[in-house]
Parts: structure tokens; sequence; C-alpha cells
């Protein structure tokens, strides 16, 4: 392969890498807002308990999600 053809593939590799951590963030912050909801108001007929849970997965999703991938990815170049 070319360097060129290198350079693309890890141009690629970081759009999704990039992609994938973003998803990750918006669907934690569903999850604590569906969490929220279902605690404040039980919305959609179900218990707090399920709220609670949904809030909790939801803020690990949101918050250590991402930093466990980025450190996974990080190349060890960057150091």
């Amino acid at each position: 392969m070319t360097p060129i053809d290198d350079k693309a593939r890890a141009e690629m590799q970081a759009q999704y890498r990039f992609l994938v951590i973003n998803l990750c963030r918006i669907l934690g912050a569903i999850m604590l807002v569906v969490g929220l909801a279902v605690i404040a108001r039980e919305v959609f007929g179900l218990p707090k308990a399920l709220g609670y849970l949904l809030f909790a997965f939801g803020m690990l999703n949101f918050l250590l999600v991402p930093v466990f991938l980025s450190k996974k990815w990080k190349s060890k170049s960057d150091l």
C-alpha cells in the first residue's frame, strides 16, 4: 500500500472512532432523560426502580464509556 492509502485509512478510522464515541454520549444522554422521566412521572408505565437503573446506566454510558474508548484507541505514537 502507498502512504496515501495508509493516511486515508487512518483518517477513516479516526472518523469512525469519533462517531462511536459521540453515539455513546448521545445514547447515554437519552437514557439519562428517559430514566429521569420514569423517576419523576412514571412515564411509559415503567416502575421507578427501572428509572433508577436507566439513569445509572445512562450516567455510566455518558461519562465513562467515551473515556475508556478513547484511552483504548489512543495510538502509541501520541505518547
